[in-house]
């Protein structure tokens, strides 16, 4: 039976307050003070839900949630009030109350705001259920995401190289800092380098490192990640972008346990877990000639399938929770309760992005709405993705490197333009966000020829 605590001083209104919540199966414990609240804490009662108004004679509804955010503060806080003044209610907000309801209380949004609360609390607690027995970031509790968790602890303490296979957005890096997290290199360094994301000319330096005077603008030494993840994991991913000609160098490094910076004679000893990961088969880009066979069965001791998130359906709405609480808590915003058919909705959308789609899409229903997150809108939402990537920022070869004007101008257009989309083109916080004046930013989408969407 949830348990709710209704400090309100006026006798009419936490009657009636408590017949509302009494016929939602609700049991109530009314106070007139606060004081006499926190006399009841002390005292041993506990309560899932706190509903207070902020104007209470003698200790104030504020000086109350003081007092309850260092000794109880998972216990969520609706402040009602007919009277607060902005000061007020910024400082209720500030404390961490999950919802603000002025007088006249409207029942049926009281009774969806208790709803949500105690649904985020229930999600939270759930989430740290699950984290503390599979000690893993990796939430889920399909049959799919209990195997790979299992398959985790038990490859985790070897020293077995590991690939990483799944689509892109699965969380393949989760995964690969999980098996850090449980590993005997857990105390050593975790580095990341995505092979796919630099250009060919560029990644030898970032794997192995330079000596001062290798290059051009090579001004002193620079350790590569090997040396950097020295006692540690190195996490490899979109392995099979790796140039071919580049692999038998890595492969070297893979045997022998030391590296050699561009430029320098003398080999340094390494000692590294490498994980690599990738969406493509390398099985078949080994038969196409475009990996190494040698180079595959050196990374590929043990392969771990990371499901994508259409074979664990019934983990999107927990997904998705986590997602909007998480997103609340860093742009400081009251979490959007869920339609009822939500849930439905979620586990019947296709999700080709994955994990990183659904969490895109949460981001946008927490920052571009207000209230709750209807099925309508939800649909719009997942139906409209963000700006890709622009294909500048992953050059891929020499041949298709731009001259340097090209560069800064596609990619400060497609910077502002992600920034647009990202705050629903408010142009006041995307100015904000971007660091400049509203006016110069209007100038700015009209000289790189920006379009507003339709």
């Amino acid at each position: 039976m949830t348990q709710i605590a209704l400090i309100e001083d006026h006798a009419k209104i936490r009657a009636n307050l408590t017949f509302l919540l009494e016929a939602e199966s609700y049991t109530v414990s009314a106070f007139d003070s606060a004081e006499r609240f926190l006399d009841a804490m002390d005292e041993g009662s506990s309560y899932d839900l706190i509903l207070m108004d902020i104007r209470l004679p003698g200790l104030s509804g504020l000086d109350c949630c003081r007092q309850l955010k260092r000794k109880h503060r998972e216990i969520p806080v609706i402040v009602i009030s007919g009277e607060a003044s902005m000061d007020e209610t910024v400082a209720a907000l500030e404390l961490g109350v999950f919802d603000f309801i002025e007088k006249p209380i409207a029942g049926i949004r009281l009774l969806q705001s208790i709803r949500h609360a105690l649904e985020v609390i229930s999600l939270r607690r759930r989430l740290r259920l699950l984290q503390q027995q599979e000690g893993t970031p990796l939430l889920g509790t399909s049959k799919v995401m209990s195997e790979l968790r299992q398959a985790i602890e038990r490859v985790a303490p070897t020293h077995s190289r590991i690939l990483i296979r799944g689509e892109s957005g699965t969380g393949k890096e989760l995964v690969a800092a999980s098996i850090h997290a449980h590993s005997t290199y857990q105390k050593g360094p975790f580095v990341k380098l995505n092979c796919a994301a630099i250009p060919a000319h560029l990644i030898e330096g970032e794997l192995f490192g330079h000596k001062r005077g290798a290059f051009t603008d090579a001004h002193q030494d620079r350790p590569g990640v090997f040396e950097q993840a020295n006692g540690g994991t190195l996490f490899l991913d979109e392995i099979g972008d790796m140039d071919v000609q580049l692999q038998s160098r890595f492969l070297r490094v893979l045997e022998a346990g030391t590296v050699r910076r561009i430029g320098d004679t003398c080999e340094r000893p390494v000692e590294v877990r490498v994980i690599a990961a990738t969406h493509q088969d390398l099985e078949t880009r080994v038969q196409q000639g475009l990996f190494r066979e040698d180079l595959f069965y050196r990374l590929a001791a043990i392969p771990l399938d990371v499901p994508p998130l259409r074979d664990r359906l019934e983990d999107v709405p927990l997904l998705f929770r986590h997602f909007t609480v998480q997103i609340s808590r860093l742009n400081q915003l009251v979490p959007r309760p869920l339609a009822d058919d939500v849930d439905e909705l979620l586990q019947n959308l296709p999700w080709r992005g994955n994990v990183r789609e659904l969490k895109n899409v949460a981001e946008r229903a927490m920052v571009l709405g207000s209230g709750m997150i209807e099925s309508s809108e939800l649909r719009l939402l997942a139906s409209q993705p963000a700006p890709k990537a622009h294909r500048w920022i992953q050059i891929e070869s020499l041949s298709d490197l731009p001259n340097l004007k090209d560069f800064r101008y596609e990619t400060e257009r497609a910077y502002i333009e992600m920034v647009l989309h990202r705050f629903g083109w408010n142009i006041t916080r995307a100015a904000t966000q971007l660091g400049l004046q509203r006016s110069y930013l209007h100038q700015k989408i009209s000289q790189l020829g920006i379009e507003r969407p339709i």
